[in-house]
């Protein structure tokens, strides 16, 4: 009412702060209205509803509110953090995951490793049977050329592998 009363012009266009009285107090409810009903506005009706909302009513609707806009911010905060505790349990296993891969690689290139320094060894000690006829070696001699062929076999399929996660 104050800022009616101090600001606002009846639909007469006299100041409200210049009248007395019911005039004044009239003036008041009918410009936070919108202004006279014959000038377009809400009139006393609709500045009467200003005024109740802005008391007890008024009070109650906005204390109603702002309650609903808290618990629905805290409810989105717990969401939130929800969803932030599942994408950092979804983060630490990936991350368990990597490392178990990481293992797996490490263990095929020391297998990988030594299986190719033991062939390399075995070609060395195999250069003298270079231009030999096979049917004339004896039985050791062939076993050791067996063994070379073993081991190329298995280096060949150990550089085909993959290795594979869980996830």
């Amino acid at each position: 009412m104050w800022v009616a009363t101090t600001f606002g012009t009846a639909s007469t266009g006299t100041a409200i702060s210049a009248l007395s009285g019911a005039a004044a107090s009239n003036a008041a409810i009918a410009w936070l209205g919108g202004g006279a009903l014959a000038t377009g506005g809400g009139g006393m009706a609709a500045g009467q509803a200003l005024l109740a909302l802005a008391g007890p009513v008024g009070w109650g609707i906005a204390g109603t509110t702002l309650l609903a806009s808290v618990l629905l911010t805290v409810k989105k905060r717990f969401k939130l953090q929800e969803k932030k505790k599942d994408e950092i349990i979804k983060l630490q296993n990936l991350t368990n995951e990597l490392r178990k891969v990481g293992v797996n690689i490490e263990q095929l290139i020391d297998q990988t490793v030594s299986l190719k320094v033991e062939l390399s060894q075995q070609f060395q000690e195999c250069l003298h049977y270079d231009s030999t006829n096979y049917s004339t070696l004896n039985s050791e001699d062939k076993q050791i050329l067996a063994a070379l062929v073993n081991n190329t076999k298995t280096l060949s399929k150990m550089l085909s592998k993959t290795v594979e996660s869980n996830t």
